[in-house]
């Protein structure tokens, strides 16, 4: 807008209401386009068209930042002289005429420029709060939230919080800064993108504890809602959750009583090959066919293996039988063995006498009736022998 002041200083009231008036008018504008998300999108639009950057990094554009004060060159009011403002504690640095007596009589305490009185009296992060009166754009801490947000009136940006007090709040470049900072209790990933209003986060995929979303097992820092992925438990928000790299690693830490194969098979959601007992009915179930329901059960890798360690009081081969693999058994070995119960020897076969039924684990097998028959001392040779 072209406008010709009234007097050729631009000092009237009206030429100083009329440039108010114009840059209050963009600043409002910038402000707006910052709240609203305007300025994202147009800076999105911008970089899209542009060949120098990759579009893909649009998908998860996030925007802050203040708008100062307007500065003009004409019109300009004040005194030029600029004392450190500990009266009130507005962290900036005043120009208004008003500084203390002692200040007065001292010119150390004042500065021509308003940058030469914050890099005096305000240094550090306080510099940029003291500096931009709307606010830094710098991060600080709200406890009420239990995240960080920016240094700027509230509405004036999508992360605005409010203007940070120069004395209590410590201020950071960015959010992640701030949040291992000052919520040592939140996990920072989290707490970054919380603090950024990020819809991008997506966890990242380790696996942790599952007690505390209801799992026997262990679960990924992964939102189910989102990914469609049933091994996510959800994103961790504590720093107390201890994140590891694979479901093996997190079943050795937090599941060390649950058979590791098992335990990552099931935090995975897969398939396990491989066999389980099921002492009470005395047979072994392969889990991809039937899945035990306790996961404190031994894991075995062979079906051989399981009946021989799972199930050993009932022999291998009854065992294999009972199991449904009958093709895989051997129907006895012809030896002889003591069948205490009726004080025989009887033969390790299955069928008519002398078989006796499959050998037990226990049972000792012999080569002939009459070497089994010798340890029955107190039983003849004739009523020790099955066959007679």
């Amino acid at each position: 807008e072209i406008f010709t002041c009234e007097r050729a200083s631009c000092v009237s009231p009206a030429d100083r209401a009329r440039v108010s008036a114009i840059t209050t008018a963009i600043s409002t504008n910038m402000n707006d386009s910052i709240g609203s998300g305007k300025f994202r999108e147009v800076l999105r639009t911008k970089i899209i068209e542009s060949s120098d950057l990759d579009n893909s990094v649009v998908n998860c554009l996030l925007v802050w930042g203040t708008v100062g004060e307007p500065e003009t060159s004409v019109g300009k009011t004040g005194t030029g002289v600029f004392y450190p403002d500990w009266e009130t504690y507005s962290g900036t640095c005043l120009e208004d005429g008003n500084e203390p007596g002692y200040m007065k009589n001292s010119k150390t305490w004042l500065f021509g420029s308003l940058e030469g009185c914050c890099a005096r009296y305000f240094s550090g992060w306080n510099y940029n709060k003291c500096i931009n009166l709307k606010g830094s754009g710098l991060w600080y801490v709200s406890h009420l939230t239990a995240k960080c947000v920016t240094d700027c009136e509230v509405g004036n940006g999508e992360t605005c919080g409010g203007l940070a007090n120069p004395i209590s709040d410590d201020l950071y470049t960015n959010p992640r800064d701030c949040c291992a900072s000052q919520l040592v209790w939140r996990f920072t990933d989290f707490c970054e993108a919380d603090s950024l209003l990020s819809t991008c986060y997506t966890g990242t995929g380790l696996y942790y504890q599952g007690d505390d979303v209801e799992s026997e097992v262990c679960v990924r820092d992964c939102d189910p809602s989102v990914t469609g992925d049933t091994t996510c438990g959800g994103l961790v928000e504590d720093s107390f959750v201890v994140l590891h790299d694979t479901a093996e690693a997190c079943c050795t830490a937090e599941y060390n009583w649950m058979d590791n194969v098992l335990c990552a098979a099931r935090s995975d959601q897969l398939p396990l090959k491989k066999y389980w007992p099921d002492m009470t009915k005395g047979k072994c179930f392969k889990d991809s066919e039937v899945a035990t329901r306790g996961l404190d059960v031994p894991i075995f890798d062979s079906i051989y293996d399981c009946c021989n360690s799972g199930i050993f009081w009932l022999g291998e081969s009854s065992c294999l039988m009972a199991s449904g693999n009958a093709e895989l058994a051997v129907i006895g070995s012809n030896k002889f063995y003591v069948d205490w119960v009726i004080e025989k020897c009887v033969q390790d076969c299955e069928g008519a006498a002398p078989c006796g039924g499959l050998a037990k684990s226990w049972d000792f097998l012999y080569n002939s009736v009459s070497e089994c028959c010798s340890k029955l001392t107190w039983v003849t040779s004739h009523d020790c022998n099955s066959t007679t």
